[in-house]
């Protein structure tokens, strides 16, 4: 695993839609942020059986990725 889920938190995006915001710090000590939108964010807790947000910390990035790959291509 070269990079894991730190820190999450909501942010507001364009006009006030909210979305999850994600940090991931990989193995190197780099860091780095994702927004996620409530589709992508749905689909990575589902994924991970997440209840709450923080429920996503120390998870690995290729849930992110996955997710946002099932986002794109529409797969529920």
């Amino acid at each position: 695993m070269t990079a894991v889920i730190t820190n999450v938190r909501l942010a507001a995006a364009h006009e006030g839609v909210a979305e999850l915001v994600v940090s991931l710090t990989y193995i190197n000590g780099g860091e780095s942020d994702i927004a996620l939108d409530q589709a992508t964010s749905a689909r990575l807790m589902r994924g991970v059986g997440a209840l709450k947000m923080e429920d996503l910390i120390g998870h690995g990035w290729e849930h992110i990725r996955d997710a946002l790959t099932d986002t794109y291509n529409s797969l529920d």
